[in-house]
């Protein structure tokens, strides 16, 4: 039996052939990327028009959401000062589940957050975080229940 290899055949070998290698290389760039102290970590920052800021990792499919959701807080301090920290969503007393779907329209923009960051050594390590005093009713709509402080932005 002989087999013929014709030019449609070699053309589709070599296709298939680039196609593989193409898949291969940019994993292998990624998986790196993803090991560098400067790569993108699995967390993102999403900021909506409203002016909340929501970390947590980020999936867009089927509608834009957030998994180990982190929150910013913004407040003033007892001396006037703008303070700013971020807290788990779960941590606040009406006690949400840890995701979050977004309104796509509401979404100014995001951004992916990289393994060098404080913010994503903390979303990974939220045990360390320095924890508060316990919430009470009152002033849990203001309070977290653990904070991460974050440098304000001037």
């Amino acid at each position: 039996m002989e087999v013929t290899i014709t030019g449609k055949k070699i053309f589709w070998i070599i296709a298939v052939i680039v196609v593989v290698v193409a898949v291969a290389v940019w994993t292998w760039i990624a998986i790196i990327a993803m090991h560098s102290p400067d790569g993108p970590s699995p967390y993102s920052a999403v900021y909506l028009t409203s002016g909340d800021v929501y970390f947590g990792k980020l999936s867009w499919f089927p509608e834009p959401h957030m998994t180990d959701v982190w929150y910013l807080n913004r407040s003033v301090g007892a001396n006037g000062q703008s303070e700013v920290s971020v807290a788990p969503l779960n941590g606040v007393f009406w006690g949400p589940v840890n995701e979050i779907t977004f309104n796509s329209r509401q979404i100014l923009f995001w951004t992916n957050l990289s393994n060098s960051s404080k913010l994503v050594a903390d979303m990974e390590n939220p045990s360390l975080v320095q924890q508060q005093q316990p919430v009470t009713q009152s002033s849990a709509a203001t309070l977290p229940a653990a904070t991460s402080s974050v440098p304000a932005a001037h």
